[in-house]
């Protein structure tokens, strides 16, 4: 009994020692959208509305101009190039400590074929979620090869080499386990020479369905909505059509209307709003200027 309360003992120690390291080792946050860490830090059932998606979602919705505006708490729980089967991963995360009225998803991954991201995208967005079965589950669709599957199961594999070049931010982040403050939104530059023209793109009318990994965690996301009482959102961000990309778009809008869920394609409200010079980033992604009028026309959808 000595020996086996022993050996219990160590293999806490072992694993507390594990989890440690990995926190610290692991690449923190680069600024853009969520680090993940800092969602964890949001305090228990605050959140009113989490937002979802890649980029287009990050730069686009501003949770602190919602505060001030009508009082409710959200958060940009996005990453970059954000596949749609880690957004419902996410989504899971989230139920764990939140009960949103409000799920809303920016649909640029959507028209987007690839069964599988690159590591660096996986990476940014499992790495510093917490281990639970939803992890793993995450990592097990994300991860094409079993093999590599295991340096995420345990990342200290992927980063123990980063001995030397470990920083002070580096071991306060890993041991504090707090990330960056920004609610998951990015603040970007005004490009004043990029403007958006997307009148004859508009004008398709042609459908063409979404893959089917997509189709299928579109289905698990609005089922995972309604079993939780969620009114979920679909939007796109304004950003430069693509006449393949539009063509999956005008898919989800009338899949979306099929099942009864709003879609905002704010492409056909940048004349409404007035998008215009200084309200873009580039071609994709818009300026703070520009968030800014997106954010406060998509108020009224939440009142």
């Amino acid at each position: 009994m000595k020996n086996l309360i022993k050996d219990l003992i160590f293999i806490i120690i072992f694993l507390i020692l594990l989890n440690a390291c990995s926190n610290i080792f692991v690449l923190k946050g680069n600024t853009y959208g969520s680090d993940v860490i800092s969602f964890y830090n949001q305090k228990k059932n605050s959140l009113e509305v989490i937002f979802f998606g890649s980029s287009h979602s990050y730069a686009t919705f501003s949770p602190d101009i919602i505060e001030q505006e009508i009082g409710i708490k959200s958060y940009n729980f996005a990453t970059q190039q954000q596949p749609i089967y880690i957004t419902y991963h996410y989504m899971m995360e989230a139920l764990k400590t939140q009960k949103p009225k409000y799920f809303v998803l920016e649909t640029k991954m959507l028209a987007k074929d690839n069964e599988f991201a690159n590591e660096g995208v996986t990476r940014d967005a499992i790495d510093k979620m917490k281990n639970s079965i939803n992890k793993v589950n995450a990592i097990n669709v994300s991860v094409e090869e079993k093999e590599e599957r295991v340096s995420y199961y345990f990342n200290i594999i992927k980063y123990h080499t980063r001995y030397n070049e470990l920083s002070t931010v580096d071991i306060k982040t890993g041991l504090t386990q707090r990330g960056i403050e920004n609610k998951g939104f990015k603040e970007l530059d005004v490009n004043n020479d990029i403007i958006i023209d997307n009148a004859k793109i508009l004008k398709i009318t042609e459908k063409k369905k979404i893959s089917s990994k997509n189709f299928k965690y579109l289905k698990k996301i609005i089922q995972l909505a309604k079993k939780n009482d969620i009114k979920l959102i679909l939007v796109k961000s304004p950003c430069q059509l693509k006449e393949t990309d539009q063509k999956k778009y005008n898919w989800v809008e009338e899949y979306a209307k099929e099942n009864n869920i709003e879609y905002i394609n704010y492409n056909e409200k940048i004349e409404q709003l007035k998008l215009g010079h200084g309200d873009y980033f580039d071609v994709e992604h818009l300026s703070y200027e520009g968030a800014k009028k997106v954010t406060l026309d998509f108020l009224k959808y939440l009142s």
